[in-house]
C-alpha cells in the first residue's frame, strides 16, 4: 500500500492538520448522539462492577454477568455488517440502538445478579448497530488518509462524556439511589438515538471499481484479504489479554487499594479522559505513520499503566495510569480505520464486522477467565494479562503489515 506523503511539523500550524475541522455534517451529529448518550451511559457503567458485587455475586459471577453482555455482542457485528452492506445505514443505527435504551431499564428492576442478565443481553445487542456504525464513517469520509483521525474522533467522542459521568453518576446515586440513576441514564441514551433521526440516509453503495480495489493495484485480492484477516486476529488476542483486567480494575481499587467511590469515579474520568485524548492523537498519528506502530503504542500505554498499578498507590499516580490507560482502548479504531480503508466497497460492513467479532468473543471469554484468575488472587489476573503484552507489541512491530 503506498505512503501517505509527510507534510514537515513545521510548514504550517498543527492545528491546521487536524482534520477534524472539516468533517462532514452527519460526522458531527455521531459525536453529538455519542455524548449524549454516553453520558447516560456513565452515570452507571464505570461502576457496573462494584454494583454486580453489591448484588451478592462472586468474582465468578460477575464475570457470568459480563460474559453474557460480550457473548450478546460478539453474535452481533457480522449479522450487522450484512445490514449494512444491504440497507439504509442509518435506519440500522436507530433500530440497533433501542435495545440499548432498555439495558439500564431493565437493570433498574434487578433484586439480585442474576436479573442483570437481560439487561446485559440487550446491551450486547445494540452491537449489531456498530458495523453499520463505521461504514457509515467510512463511506462519509472522501479523504481515506484521514480515516483513522474520524474513526478515532467519533470513538474519542463516545469517552468525552466518560470524563465526567461516573462522578455526576456517583453523587447522584448517593442522592436519589442507583435505580434513579439507571431512569436518567435510560431517557439520555433515548435522547441519544433520537439524534439519529437527523442523518442522512446512507445507503450501500454499488461496487465501484476505482474505490473497491485494493490502493496497491499489484496486491491481490486474496493477499488482502489474508492481511486484514492477520489484523482481526491479531486484535482478537490483544482483546482476550486487554479484557482479562478490565472488569476487575474498579473492584480491585475498591476492595484491595479501598478506595471510597468518589476516587474511583475521578479514576474513571481520568481513565475516559486519557480515551479522548490520546484517541485524538494516536488516531493522528496513526493517519500520518503506520498503523501498525500506532497500535504499538496503544499496548505501550497499557502496559505502562497496568504494570505500576498493583503496587503503586498514591492518588495522584493512579490517576496518570488512568490517563495512560485509555490509550489501549484506541486499539481497535486503528484496526477498523486500516480494514475499513482496505475491504471492498460493497462488502464495507461485513469486513469491519470481523475484528468486532473476534474481539467481543475474546473479551467473552477473558471476562469468565478473568474471574477465575481473580477468584485465585488479585495479581494473578494483571500478571497474566501483562505477561503477553512485549510479545504482542514486538508483533505488532514486526509482523503487522499493511500491503
Amino acid at each position: 500500500m503506498s505512503q501517505t506523503t509527510k507534510i514537515p511539523w513545521h510548514a504550517k500550524p498543527m492545528l491546521r492538520h487536524l482534520p477534524i475541522w472539516e468533517f462532514p455534517r452527519d460526522i458531527w451529529l455521531i459525536c453529538i448522539s455519542n455524548v449524549i448518550g454516553a453520558f447516560g451511559e456513565g452515570l452507571y457503567f464505570w461502576v457496573f462492577p462494584i454494583y454486580v458485587r453489591s448484588l451478592q455475586a462472586d468474582y465468578v459471577q460477575l464475570g457470568l454477568v459480563f460474559s453474557a453482555l460480550y457473548g450478546a455482542s460478539a453474535l452481533m457485528p457480522i449479522p450487522g455488517g450484512l445490514l449494512a452492506d444491504r440497507f439504509d445505514r442509518k435506519k440500522i443505527l436507530i433500530f440497533a440502538w433501542t435495545p440499548w435504551v432498555l439495558s439500564p431499564l431493565f437493570y433498574s428492576l434487578a433484586t439480585n445478579w442474576a436479573q442483570l442478565i437481560p439487561g446485559a443481553v440487550c446491551w450486547g445487542i445494540s452491537m449489531v448497530g456498530v458495523p453499520a456504525a463505521n461504514a457509515y464513517i467510512i463511506t462519509s469520509m472522501n479523504d481515506r488518509r484521514r480515516l483513522a483521525s474520524a474513526i478515532s474522533l467519533v470513538w474519542s467522542s463516545y469517552s468525552l462524556s466518560y470524563v465526567f459521568a461516573p462522578a455526576a453518576g456517583g453523587y447522584l446515586a448517593t442522592i436519589v439511589g442507583m435505580r434513579t440513576v439507571f431512569h436518567i441514564s435510560t431517557l439520555l441514551i433515548a435522547v441519544a438515538t433520537a439524534v439519529f433521526f437527523f442523518l442522512s440516509s446512507q445507503h450501500p453503495p454499488k461496487t465501484n471499481p476505482k474505490i473497491s480495489k485494493p490502493i496497491n493495484p499489484s496486491d491481490h485480492k486474496g493477499q488482502l484479504r489474508r492481511v486484514m484477516l492477520f489484523w482481526a486476529v491479531f486484535f482478537m488476542i490483544a482483546s482476550f489479554f486487554i479484557s482479562i483486567t478490565r472488569l476487575f480494575i474498579q473492584t480491585f481499587l475498591s476492595e484491595e487499594i479501598k478506595l471510597g467511590e468518589f476516587y474511583i469515579g475521578i479514576f474513571g474520568s481520568f481513565h475516559y479522559a486519557g480515551i479522548t485524548v490520546l484517541g485524538i492523537i494516536i488516531g493522528y498519528l496513526g493517519d500520518r505513520e503506520k498503523k501498525s506502530n500506532a497500535i504499538a503504542l496503544c499496548l505501550l500505554c497499557y502496559t505502562l499503566a497496568i504494570a505500576p498499578l498493583t503496587w503503586i498507590w498514591e492518588i495522584p499516580l493512579l490517576m496518570t495510569f488512568a490517563f495512560l490507560l485509555g490509550g489501549s482502548w484506541v486499539t481497535g479504531a486503528i484496526v477498523n480505520a486500516f480494514i475499513g480503508t482496505n475491504a471492498p466497497e460493497n462488502r464495507r460492513g461485513l469486513w469491519v464486522s470481523i475484528p468486532q467479532t473476534l474481539g467481543l468473543a475474546a473479551a467473552f471469554i477473558a471476562s469468565y477467565v478473568g474471574g477465575y484468575l481473580y477468584s485465585i488472587s488479585p495479581y494473578h489476573v494483571f500478571a497474566v494479562s501483562l505477561a503477553a503484552m512485549p510479545f504482542l507489541i514486538l508483533l505488532a512491530l514486526t509482523k503487522l503489515k499493511e500491503e
